[in-house]
């Protein structure tokens, strides 16, 4: 996996020097109430950013976990996930977090718009997907922004967040090559 860059951002693996900036937004309630994965504890932060590492160094991951780092401070302040689908290796999800102090600035929109077309560019994959929940309206102007459009509605959708199920409106867009 390599380094990108965009104008004001870099956008590159993981890596434990990220440990703090992760944290910052990554254990933040606000910041993962429409997530199911996040927000994590400190201690897990940790195990992830290793897991990110070995993914990282395989020859064909199946999963890539991007830092969103600005140029201007070197700060972290998101990350976004590809995961590779096991059953077809044309298609990915991708899924992003970022700290709320910069959100509204247009840096995820950036990122994401990077790391769609470097995966369209020199990977095989040609369609990638993204998720979220209806009241996540943040991830929505994203994905729109991205390109990417809507392909389904799935309501009364149940996952365990925290050990409880939740119940939430699955909203699924999609981009492909052209």
């Amino acid at each position: 996996m390599k380094k990108i860059e965009t104008e004001r951002l870099i956008i590159r693996p993981i890596k434990e020097s990220d440990y703090e900036d992760i944290c910052e937004y990554g254990t933040d309630e606000e910041i993962g109430k429409y997530m199911i994965y996040w927000p994590k504890t400190r201690e897990t932060i940790k195990t992830f950013i290793k897991e990110c590492e070995v993914a990282a160094m395989q020859e064909t991951p199946g999963w890539r976990e991007y830092a969103i780092q600005l140029k201007s401070s070197l700060k972290v302040i998101g990350n976004v996930s590809l995961i590779i689908s096991k059953n077809d290796i044309t298609a990915a999800e991708i899924g992003w977090i970022s700290n709320k102090d910069y959100w509204g600035r247009g840096y995820m929109s950036e990122a994401v718009n990077c790391i769609i077309q470097d995966t369209f560019q020199n990977t095989p994959i040609c369609k990638i997907l993204a998720t979220c929940t209806e009241k996540n309206i943040a991830s929505l102007k994203v994905m729109e922004k991205s390109g990417m459009h809507r392909i389904l509605i799935e309501q009364n959708q149940k996952a365990i967040k925290n050990g409880e199920e939740v119940s939430y409106t699955k909203l699924t867009y999609c981009i492909t090559k052209n």
